[in-house]
């Protein structure tokens, strides 16, 4: 029962107490202000970033499987 009583407490502190939140330009917004477009450069950039990287840890575990299959380390279950 506390648990149900301090959830609808911290519920309606979090709606009458708290501001609205709001979008970035990025989603809502000008399309053509200028930090909109800074802003979709930077996720753009952003997600290249952590695509080349993870692309590069796939390869890497990649290339590690098959050097041991090719030496015979893989155990097989």
């Amino acid at each position: 029962m506390n648990k149900i009583i301090s959830i609808f407490t911290f519920t309606l502190i979090m709606f009458f107490i708290a501001e609205p939140i709001q979008a970035c330009a990025t989603c809502y917004g000008a399309t053509d202000a200028a930090a909109t477009e800074g802003l979709n450069w930077a996720i753009i950039s952003l997600l290249g970033t952590t695509g080349g990287v993870l692309t590069g840890i796939i390869i890497a575990i990649i290339s590690i499987v098959k050097k041991a299959e090719k030496h015979g380390k893989i155990i097989e279950k």
